[in-house]
């Protein structure tokens, strides 16, 4: 007998057979893996009980030859020998198998008849064809490439698509077989008329989120991206998109699309916390449908004693209910930036559109704001136009993504002749890259620059909202919120001097975070941070590095992380602690 090997207990451990007490199965040492599955496959579970033990080994050859031959070894040797236990009731079943050599394809017909002959579709994937003259007949593949031929077919409206004839004819002498396919797609389905069921909003409103137009080809895929930019709106509380195909007139497939409206009016209370803006409180008001025009808007008080802000932004649709918008907005916001206190009021014009996937808003803004340094009051007024390109792409969990990118842009300047209190311009931009390197293991990288551009004897005259600050949990850790930059010598009453924080007109940032998941729940972090805030083209660089520990939990992450300043000369640890999504 030729000698076999106990390799099927290992599986056992893994697999249901563990659970068979009446009959173990051993199979010869190095055979592939993939026929060692495919005759577990085909064997199923073993047998729990005695008396169907007969039954199982009565079948189990041919089982076993139909799992060779599945995968083209129609001229294996297949034997089989019993071993009846006599101390307990465990039977071995063990098969002896000589693979030989595998039957191959000797000749391969395909035809395509019908509208899909002339579909670059259909010749993509004949191009592609995973079955080739000289391969080993592999059932599976077979197979799988008349799902795929189907399923293509039916994703692009072909829905009488069928097989003629489909045969897999082997020669007498197992060596070679030939694969005969014929496809019939008959006629390509067209988009018919698209119906929304009734609904108090404008047709015209919702005609650009339409992908086709009545009489162009079916494709799948255009049905569910209607599916979401409808969802996308927040008009509706569940939209349901189906082709009716009771309705089918010449080959023309009506659209029915069911609408429920979302809830008029939804409010969200927020609690939050960090080190850098202290406990925050906030309530959103959004009306996702105001008018049957699709207006929409949403209100938002946050209150933190650090940074406490309102907003108020009203959409008006355009050419695109999500894609292109025209936005009015109000922002009110008092914050303290480093040693300086400072309130302002801004009120915005501007239109949000997509292109080449990239959201780009060029816009207008009045800025009204009054700052106090030491007690000393300050005030400006502006009016900025400007242009912003933002972008955000991620793969797995929104709060936890796997790889993620993000990317802002910011222009924005100011005349003083067109009643602006100075002239400037100003530049903007932040990156954040997530990597996962290996199963457990992230790098999450970020950086931001700044640059303005003012006359030097104005300079201090610039507002504080408009000048560039570092440090804190988003920033650089291991110093104080907004405490990196150019400062100022103030002299007190008592003729002691005292340095403040003023902000600068350029800064340059960046983050490397190597991050370790313990557990999907948690995860370590180590860091280093850096970067500099000045005035014209002067740096003056400061680090940190730290480490710190994560909670993902279903709002986002909890980090708490502990930085320490490697550039001051008296450095202590100091703790940061956030909540919310990285990207």
């Amino acid at each position: 007998m030729k000698k076999t090997t106990s390799l099927f207990f290992a599986l056992c451990l893994i697999s249901p057979y563990a659970l068979s007490n009446t009959l173990l199965v051993e199979l010869p040492d190095k055979l592939p893996r993939e026929v060692v599955q495919n005759i577990h496959a085909y064997l199923g579970k073993l047998p729990k009980e005695s008396n169907e033990r007969a039954a199982f080994i009565f079948t189990a050859k041919k089982k076993v030859t139909n799992a060779l031959n599945a995968l083209g070894y129609y001229r294996a040797v297949v034997t089989n020998v019993i071993n009846k236990a006599t101390d307990k009731d465990v039977w071995t079943l063990t098969f002896n198998i000589v693979l030989n050599e595998p039957t191959r394809i000797k000749k391969l017909q395909l035809n395509i008849v019908g509208d899909a002959n002339k579909d670059s579709a259909f010749s993509a994937i004949v191009n592609n064809i995973p079955i080739l003259t000289g391969d080993v007949l592999h059932h599976g593949k077979y197979e799988k490439f008349k799902e795929d031929l189907t399923s293509l077919g039916l994703e692009r409206g072909y829905f009488d698509i069928k097989f003629t004839k489909s045969t897999i004819a082997i020669h007498q002498d197992l060596q070679t077989a030939d694969i005969i396919l014929n496809l019939d797609s008959g006629v390509r389905y067209q988009f018919g008329e698209v119906k929304f069921t009734p609904f108090e909003l404008n047709s015209d409103v919702l005609a650009p989120l339409i992908p086709f137009k009545k009489e162009d080809y079916y494709q799948q895929d255009l049905l569910q991206n209607l599916q979401n930019e409808l969802d996308e709106t927040q008009y509706f509380s569940n939209v349901i998109v189906w082709p009716n195909t009771e309705k089918i007139i010449d080959h023309t497939l009506p659209i029915d699309i069911s609408l429920e409206p979302a809830t008029r009016h939804q409010f969200d209370l927020g609690l939050g916390y960090s080190t850098d803006t202290k406990e925050n409180f906030s309530l959103v008001w959004k009306t996702p449908l105001v008018n049957r025009y699709g207006h929409r808007q949403e209100t938002k008080l946050s209150y933190s004693k650090i940074n406490p802000t309102g907003y108020f932004i009203y959409g008006i649709p355009l050419s695109h209910p999500n894609n292109d918008v025209l936005q009015l907005k109000a922002l009110l916001e008092e914050n303290d930036f480093a040693d300086l206190t400072s309130k302002f009021l801004s009120f915005q014009v501007g239109r949000v559109y997509l292109k080449d996937s990239m959201l780009r808003q060029p816009y207008l803004r009045h800025l009204s704001e009054d700052w106090s340094t030491d007690g000393i009051d300050d005030d400006a007024k502006y009016y900025i136009p400007g242009f912003t390109w933002s972008d955000k792409e991620w793969q797995g969990s929104v709060l936890d993504p796997s790889t993620g990118f993000r990317q802002y842009y910011n222009i924005e300047g100011s005349y003083d002749k067109l009643d602006s209190k100075t002239s400037f311009l100003r530049f903007n931009a932040r990156w954040k890259y997530i990597s996962s390197i290996a199963p457990k293991h992230r790098i999450v990288t970020r950086a931001e620059i700044g640059y303005a551009i003012v006359k030097d004897d104005i300079e201090a005259e610039l507002s504080p909202s408009l000048r560039f600050y570092a440090g804190g949990d988003q920033s650089i850790r291991g110093f104080g919120y907004q405490s990196v930059g150019p400062k100022i010598t103030l002299t007190q009453g008592d003729n002691t001097e005292e340095e403040i924080v003023v902000g600068g007109t350029n800064m340059v940032v960046a983050s490397v975070e190597y991050q370790y998941y313990f557990t999907p729940e948690w995860r370590g972090a180590l860091f280093t941070d850096g970067g500099s805030v000045n005035n014209k083209d002067k740096l003056d660089f400061v680090y940190s590095i730290g480490t710190g520990i994560h909670y993902i939990s279903p709002i986002g992450p909890i980090r708490f992380a502990l930085g320490y300043p490697l550039s001051e000369d008296e450095s202590s640890w100091r703790i940061h602690f956030s909540i919310g999504a990285e990207l």
